[in-house]
């Protein structure tokens, strides 16, 4: 049975794969297959910040030092989809 991210992901596996179900309103469901969680939660982030690069919500300003960079966030975020998900899988969440 497939566990829901967001309104647009669910998880689900299967003997072989991990699969991502993506769910856009007023289009076909779409899946996309990957051998590993790391993988899957990859394409998530990618994902994520494609949309956010499209609508404006990053922010491309100078660096500071209390700033952190994109890609660590962008890290730190996949690091935590992928505890997530281990967690589903696992039957804690």
């Amino acid at each position: 049975m497939a566990k829901a991210i967001d309104s647009t992901f669910a998880i689900d596996s299967d003997k072989y794969n991990w699969i991502l179900i993506e769910k856009k309103i007023g289009k076909k469901v779409r899946f996309h297959f990957f051998s590993s969680i790391k993988h899957m939660s990859n394409f998530v982030g990618e994902y994520r910040l494609r949309n956010f690069l499209v609508k404006g919500n990053v922010d491309l300003l100078e660096k500071s030092t209390e700033t952190p960079s994109y890609s660590s966030v962008i890290e730190d975020a996949m690091s935590k989809l992928e505890h997530y998900i281990e967690e589903c899988t696992n039957g804690q969440k």
